[in-house]
């Protein structure tokens, strides 16, 4: 029983070698991907109800100043932007009747209120944002490993 307990908690075994590595990238590897559509969106006009990494039960969660919940969840295997004017977890165009229960100040604010410019970029803003961590992350690795070349150099010069 010793052996298995070692294996699986040792920093060679499974969770501390495998599966902790494993969620630490995938959460900041989310985290990169949903500020994207955060930032995006909020630069395009559009109102944030909640900023979520992780599903299920909230862990550790606060309110800022413009109203978004930021929340850090228990299943560490994902995330989500919620977007004003969003009714469902697909994102799907509201009806007219949902569209009735919002204000005036957050039909202003909605995403689906939104011209197709916005919501593209907006969209499309966090698989750019990976992108752009990807090439960060290997510029930082090349830079810092790259692969060391000893330079030709005369020593002497015989006649």
């Amino acid at each position: 029983m010793n052996e298995i307990l070692h294996a699986v908690f040792s920093t060679e075994g499974f969770v501390l070698g495998t599966l902790v590595p494993f969620l630490f990238v995938l959460t900041v590897v989310v985290f990169v991907h949903e500020m994207g559509h955060y930032l995006v969106g909020r630069w395009c006009g559009i109102g944030v109800k909640v900023f979520s990494i992780g599903f299920g039960p909230e862990l550790f969660g606060f309110n800022d100043s413009h109203g978004t919940r930021w929340k850090l969840c228990a299943i560490p295997l994902g995330g989500y932007v919620k977007f004003v004017g969003d009714m469902n977890a697909t994102s799907s165009p509201p009806s007219s009747e949902e569209i009735e229960t919002l204000t005036d100040a957050e039909r202003k604010i909605a995403f689906h209120t939104q011209p197709v410019w916005k919501r593209a970029a907006t969209v499309v803003a966090g698989p750019l944002f990976n992108f752009l961590l990807t090439i960060a992350v290997f510029a930082v690795l090349f830079t810092a490993y790259g692969r060391p070349v000893m330079e030709p150099m005369v020593a002497e010069v015989t006649a």
